[in-house]
């Protein structure tokens, strides 16, 4: 007859109970379409967030616009790493997005040897962004590894000829822009997780985006992640002695503009009135212009005040 003791059962002893959501990402606004780029395992003791690591296959369904959904999905994952270090289970209970394509998923309850060995188990399961080992992806006839911490920064004129009609009108003032703007010729690639500041004034701290009717989504998403750009740099500067205003000016056609249809227009006027919002919600100045003049002129008067 066989014999069992409770020895010869599995046992949980030494795992660790926590709480887990996945992190999704909504790249198309308005689509239900969504993706998994990240997922939380949260107890009393503390948290572990287990990324996406192959963002390169991305590129097989935005192709040239894959960067702007690999920035937002950076700065969400960033924002939200942030909330959990200071809040916990209360970030997954009261989770608060900083992109409105970016949500939280349904909280569950799971064992495991460690949080990490949680998140990523989950990570495994739910995610198509994730592999368990490093992978080496072919894109576009280059080879690059999918979780490199790297990737281009996507490029947008609007800063370089802001500083080029302010160089004109005044000179030394071009000391504000950014090292990268600066040398606008020379080629960068850039950390996905930095925080980028286009111009820091003595009274003003300004990025400027570029609100495209052609490449209407990934220029949304490209102000989205400047506005968590200067949200993170507001939140450094408080407590300091320097005040200064953080505003989020952009750049877009007029409505007069007769090269869109007024269906186009219509959507930028939308998209930036979504934008204002989120820019109030974070206590940053939304500025929307029509013309480079304006946005220089703009710059001059705040810092001759």
């Amino acid at each position: 007859m066989l014999s069992l003791l409770e020895t010869d059962f599995p046992t949980n002893a030494g795992f660790v109970r926590a709480k887990w959501a996945p992190l999704l990402l909504r790249p198309i606004l308005g689509s239900p379409e969504q993706l998994v780029i990240g997922v939380a395992a949260v107890n009393e003791g503390g948290f572990h967030l287990e990324r996406a690591n192959s963002f390169a296959r991305l590129t097989c369904l935005f192709s040239g616009e894959a960067n702007s959904a690999i920035l937002a999905a950076q700065a969400a994952l960033d924002a939200f790493e942030i909330d959990l270090s200071s809040r916990a289970l209360n970030a997954l209970a009261e989770y608060q997005p900083i992109f409105s394509g970016v949500a939280l998923g349904e909280i569950g309850d799971a064992e495991g040897q460690s949080l990490k060995s949680i998140a990523s188990s989950w990570m495994a399961s739910l995610s198509s962004l994730y592999s368990a080992t490093a992978e080496i992806a072919l894109v576009s006839d280059a080879l690059v590894l999918a979780d490199a911490p790297e990737i281009a920064r996507p490029r947008d004129r609007l800063p370089a000829l802001v500083l080029d009609y302010v160089k004109s009108k005044r000179a030394g003032l071009d000391r504000f822009f950014s090292e990268e703007i600066r040398e606008q010729h020379a080629r960068r690639r850039a950390n996905a997780s930095a925080v980028y500041i286009d111009f820091a004034g003595s009274r003003v701290v300004a990025n400027f985006g570029t609100l495209s009717a052609t490449h209407h989504v990934a220029s949304v998403d490209r102000i989205k992640r400047r506005l968590w750009d200067l949200k993170v740099d507001r939140d450094n500067e408080k407590g300091g002695l320097a005040k200064r205003d953080h505003e989020m000016i952009v750049q877009h056609p007029s409505k007069t503009d007769p090269q869109f249809s007024e269906r186009q227009l219509d959507r930028m006027e939308e998209a930036l009135a979504a934008l204002e919002q989120q820019a109030d919600q974070e206590e940053i100045r939304f500025r929307p212009m029509n013309t480079i003049n304006q946005i220089g002129d703009h710059l001059l008067a705040k810092e001759a005040a």
